[in-house]
């Protein structure tokens, strides 16, 4: 478990980035690759991070405009850059939650050979999330992911039954370029 968790934190574009602004006595978030705007109230969970002396370290808020770095308290200023994890789709999340450790180390390989992130994903139909765990559980879930330059469509084949499971992974490009990759 310890190696997903390392895994999903260290993948490519897992973080969204942005500058705040005090305005209007609530702290807004400025998405550096949009420019869209959002409260960052609403943009971080518990906790986050902010550049703070050429370093992303986590911060949280402690008082109203104050935050806890390592520790020390440091007063947040406008114009000042954050970093949240984005946040994956729950059916996608589940899906991978679903995977045996070894499915998800291949399946993050897989991605990575093609430049791609979990973090991608823009759409997930997880199939199995559907169907009732009680019983054999078989058919295909559908990803579709976007690095930014090309789309590229994973198709997840599974069976999933009392004694094991089974999966297989085929990824296609848009560009037509396709790999298939199947756990042992």
């Amino acid at each position: 478990m310890q190696n997903r968790y390392s895994i999903l934190r260290n993948q490519a574009r897992a973080h969204t980035i942005g500058s705040v602004e005090y305005m209007n006595e609530e702290w807004i978030f400025f998405d550096e690759e949009t420019d869209e705007a959002a409260l960052l109230s609403d943009v971080i969970d518990d906790t986050f991070e902010i550049l703070y002396n050429n370093h992303w370290l986590p911060a949280r808020f402690y008082e109203q405009n104050t935050l806890k770095i390592e520790n020390e308290p440091h007063v947040l200023q406008d114009g000042e850059l954050v970093r949240v994890r984005k946040k994956l789709p729950l059916v996608y999340e589940e899906l991978l939650k679903e995977l045996s450790e070894e499915a998800f180390l291949g399946l993050s390989s897989l991605l990575q050979e093609f430049d791609y992130s979990l973090y991608d994903c823009i759409y997930c139909h997880n199939s199995l999330f559907f169907q009732p765990g009680n019983r054999t559980r078989q058919g295909v879930n559908f990803v579709i992911y976007d690095n930014g330059d090309r789309i590229c469509s994973l198709h997840h084949f599974f069976i999933r039954d009392k004694q094991n499971g089974k999966d297989e992974f085929q990824l296609v490009r848009a560009d037509g370029t396709r790999k298939s990759w199947t756990p042992n």
